[in-house]
Order: C-alpha cells, then sequence, then structure tokens
C-alpha cells in the first residue's frame, strides 16, 4: 500500500529530539508545519507573533460623524486565535509575543521612508531579515530553543563550501525563497523549513486529515499591514509626505503636475493623470518630488546595482565575485529568472553588487530585492536592494 501524505513526510528517522519554537501566523501552513515536527518526535512549541495595528476612520452612518476604532490586520485577535487553537488542538505550549515595536522601527518606519525617497520597498523582505529571523530567532535562542521553524515554502542546503543557503520549494507556484536572501548564516544553521518537499495542497490535505482547525483557511494576500492594499491611504495615515511636484519627460519638459510622488513605482502608466498622446510610464522618481515619464522602451536597463548585500552561498571574499559570478537574477516576486554576471565592488557604505543582465529587463525597480540564484542548483548566492546607477 502507497504510503501517505503524512507518512512520507515524516518517514525520516529522528536522529536528535530538538527543542524547537514555530511561529504560528494562525494560517494553514505554520500550523502543518508544527504539526509534522511533533509527529517526527521533536518538542514543538508554538508562537505567534503580535506586529501591527492602527487607527482608521469609520463612517457612522446614523450621525454622519466620523469614529475612531483600531483595526489589526497583520497578526490580528482572529489570527492569534487561530494559532492558539491550533496549537491546543495538536497538544503543544502555545505563547503570544508583542513585537509591535520591533515591527515598526524594522518594517513600517523603513516602509515609509524608502517611499519617500522614491523607492518602491519590499517590507515582506524586511520581516524575515530583521523580525522573523532576526528579532524571534534571538528570543528563540534566549530561551533555550535548539531550533526555530515556519511554514515558508522554501528550503536550506549544506554546501561543499560549508556555507548554508535557501533554495526554492518544490512547490514552485508558492516558493518563497526570493524573501529570505537576508538570512544570516547563524539563523540558516538554526531554522527548518518542514514544507521545503510539499505542495500547498499537500498541507491542507494533511490539516483536513488530522482536524487542524485552519485547514482551508484562504491565504493571506497583499501586504499585511496594508489590507485594503491601499498604500498612498496608509502612508497619508503614518504622517508621510506627498511632496507635491512636476511630471516631466527625459529631457526636462514639464508634462504636468502631480499631488504626490510618494506611492508611485517605475512602470507604473495608470492613474498617472497625464494625456500626452502616447502612453508614458514612470521612468524614475526624483529626490525633489519630480517624476520623470517616458515609453516603454526607455525603462529597459541591462546593468543596476544591489546594495546592502547579504551572502549566503558564496561568501563576500569569494574570489568568484571579482572575475564575475554566473547567476540568475530575480528583481520581482514571482519574477522570471533573468541570466546575468555579478561582480562585487567596494563600498563604503554596504556590500555592494553590479549585476550585468545577459538581455535587457523591463522595469529594474529600485528598492525590490534583486536575489542571485546559483545557475545549476538554484539555491541563493546573494542578494540585496536594486539601485540603479552609483
Amino acid at each position: 500500500m502507497e504510503a501517505s501524505i503524512l507518512e512520507k513526510a515524516t518517514a525520516a528517522p529522528l536522529v536528535q529530539k530538538l527543542r524547537i519554537l514555530c511561529a504560528m501566523s494562525g494560517g494553514v501552513d505554520s500550523a502543518v508545519s508544527a504539526f509534522l515536527l511533533k509527529q517526527a518526535g521533536h518538542e514543538v512549541t508554538g508562537a505567534n507573533m503580535r506586529f501591527w495595528e492602527y487607527p482608521s476612520e469609520c463612517e457612522t452612518p446614523a450621525e454622519g460623524t466620523a469614529k475612531k476604532k483600531k483595526i489589526t490586520s497583520c497578526c490580528s485577535p482572529e489570527d492569534m486565535a487561530d494559532a492558539e487553537r491550533s496549537a491546543r488542538n495538536m497538544g503543544i505550549l502555545f505563547y503570544a509575543l508583542k513585537m509591535e515595536a520591533d515591527f515598526k522601527e524594522s518594517v513600517i518606519d523603513p516602509f515609509i521612508t524608502d517611499y519617500q525617497n522614491g523607492l518602491t520597498p519590499n517590507p515582506c523582505v524586511h520581516c524575515n531579515t530583521y523580525i522573523k529571523f532576526g528579532e524571534f530567532y534571538e528570543k528563540a535562542t534566549a530561551l533555550g530553543f535548539d531550533k526555530i521553524a515556519t511554514g515558508h515554502y522554501a528550503d536550506i542546503v549544506r554546501l561543499e563550501n560549508g556555507r548554508w543557503a535557501v533554495a526554492p520549494a518544490i512547490d514552485t507556484k508558492k516558493d518563497q525563497s526570493y524573501y529570505l536572501y537576508g538570512m544570516s548564516q547563524e539563523s540558516l544553521a538554526r531554522t527548518i523549513f518542514p514544507l521545503a518537499k510539499m505542495i500547498k495542497e499537500d498541507a491542507r490535505r494533511i490539516a483536513e486529515e488530522n482536524h487542524i482547525p485552519v485547514a482551508r483557511k484562504p491565504d493571506s494576500q497583499e501586504i499585511c499591514f496594508i489590507p485594503d492594499d491601499d498604500h498612498r491611504a496608509f502612508l497619508k495615515r503614518q504622517g508621510a509626505s506627498m511632496r507635491p511636484g512636476y511630471f516631466r519627460d527625459s529631457l526636462g519638459t514639464i508634462l504636468g503636475k502631480h499631488e504626490g510622488s510618494v506611492g508611485l513605482t517605475i512602470g507604473q502608466r495608470k492613474g498617472l493623470g497625464v494625456a500626452t498622446g502616447a502612453p508614458m510610464f514612470v521612468l524614475e522618481i526624483l529626490p525633489t518630488g519630480d517624476v520623470i515619464l517616458g515609453s516603454r522602451a526607455q525603462l529597459e536597463r541591462k546593468t543596476f546595482y544591489l546594495r546592502d548585500a547579504v551572502f549566503q552561498g558564496l561568501a563576500a571574499e569569494d574570489a568568484l565575485w571579482k572575475n564575475g559570478a554566473r547567476c540568475n537574477v530575480q528583481i520581482r516576486y514571482n519574477g522570471k529568472p533573468l541570466a546575468a554576471t555579478a561582480y562585487a565592488m567596494e563600498s563604503a557604505e554596504s556590500p555592494l553588487l553590479r549585476v550585468e543582465l545577459d538581455l535587457p529587463a523591463w522595469a529594474v525597480t529600485p528598492g525590490q530585492a534583486g536575489v542571485l540564484y546559483d545557475t545549476e542548483r538554484g539555491y541563493i548566492l546573494a542578494g540585496g536592494k536594486i539601485q540603479l546607477r552609483l
């Protein structure tokens, strides 16, 4: 008889019983991760991280006045309750961790600052780098846990050169390796991704077969702390300056006015309110607040840079960087891998890489993550924040 999904997932013999702190968001992926680790014989504790809440205006129809109410959209009370129910269901200890201050400092504040500087930030990278595999990892270590675990769809490999690196999950549609380039060697060595070899529907099936309460809970969407996906409204609520200015073409000719460049992004076409008789796209957002528009063809680029680089599969001092490391680079989540050569550069400010694409790419966006993958085995070599020029 063919082995069940659960038997396949827990078939490997238990070499060492570990104390593992599993991050439980309230969704099915993290719940199944905790369940699989417990079934494998480890001592598992669940923990939910409370990140963010903010006041929102809501209209009271009877009075027609604005009334303040508190909305939580990231690790909300409902999500925390779901995580606790799942933990109790499988008989493991559960903790709630208040991490609002850490999240604001490491995720929200840089998100606002980057937008005000004309960048398009990727808050999920910051959350993973500084919160889940930063603060959370450090809390787990201080509490005496051997490992941490999460429900990410990604894998971790140990290479022949002794380094650790993130590698893509088997489920290519759900793979989250792009967001994990910032993990340090220390956190990689002490992290487990139980879903690395599993597809999403298998995880749901395990949850259903074992009566985990969140088996069919929908996946979270968009940026978790912006539930309505309205970036500009969120930035206004946080007091970000909208910085009015002009739309200009690449020669500096004024094409129109805008009420604020914050929230615009490279490659954007819709919602600009500029009529020129031809399609116009955002090419660049200047520190002055002016926005440069141009044709689609003007958005193609072969060279860009990665600042604040983090090195995984290849160390920063590896000789391959000097001569050019062949790689595949991903410049947006779910983006097509692009063939490239990457070079390490000297920089007094932060680790820096220059990326030379084999073929031009469209709308390379400053502030987004650029992640370099090994061309043969697919693990992460390094990653950083995209910038277009030095």
